[in-house]
């Protein structure tokens, strides 16, 4: 009786150490799954941030706190899908470009401006909830020109004002020789957030 007594209790020790070892593996298993789904999303964003600058200055630029950097005014051009929102030639000039896209019906308000980093960030040039649709730039703030709201020009965060939470959207963009393009689909999908 002894020895089939320690037989079962063998067999129930067993299976309670396999147990064991199959919750650690699958345990495991699931932190390795976290870790790598952390890191892609992480990735993501990084790349998203990354996707708002595909071009530089090669410098950094300083604006004056003392003065009001109001956006030039230039022309688009449509070809081939893509909308050429402005040069990085002019852009390196005049720092912060206002256009607008015009065609299918569809009318969006284009901003491109330097960063103070020298990163250039093509945007749609609209405040949303006020319908602001030009701004200036004052030491490291872009300022809307109806509501006064700011944001960080570095990273487009609400600093002040009603429409915080609404800077102007940045969008993906390519550098085509000198030209900063916008693809023409992603604008005639544009919808305001707001």
């Amino acid at each position: 009786m002894g020895k089939e007594q320690n037989s079962k209790r063998d067999k129930f020790t067993q299976s309670q150490k396999k147990t064991n070892k199959s919750f650690l593996v699958i345990a495991g298993v699931a932190v390795i799954f976290l870790a790598v789904g952390g890191f892609y999303l992480l990735e993501n964003k990084s790349s998203e941030m990354d996707a708002k600058a595909t071009s530089t200055l090669g410098q950094k630029v300083t604006y004056s706190p003392n003065e009001n950097l109001q956006q030039t005014k230039v022309s688009s051009k449509i070809e081939d899908g893509k909308v050429t929102v402005t040069s990085l030639s002019d852009l390196k000039e005049k720092k912060f470009i206002w256009t607008e896209y015009k065609a299918n019906g569809k009318r969006v308000p284009l901003t491109a401006v330097a960063e103070p980093s020298g990163k250039v960030v093509v945007a749609v040039s609209v405040c949303e909830p006020c319908n602001g649709e030009t701004f200036h730039i004052s030491g490291n703030k872009i300022v809307c020109n109806v509501c006064g709201t700011t944001w960080d020009l570095e990273s487009f965060k609400g600093l002040s004002g009603g429409c915080q939470q609404y800077p102007p959207e940045i969008l993906p963009y390519t550098q085509n020789g000198d030209n900063l393009e916008v693809d023409q689909a992603k604008l005639d999908a544009w919808k305001p957030r707001v």
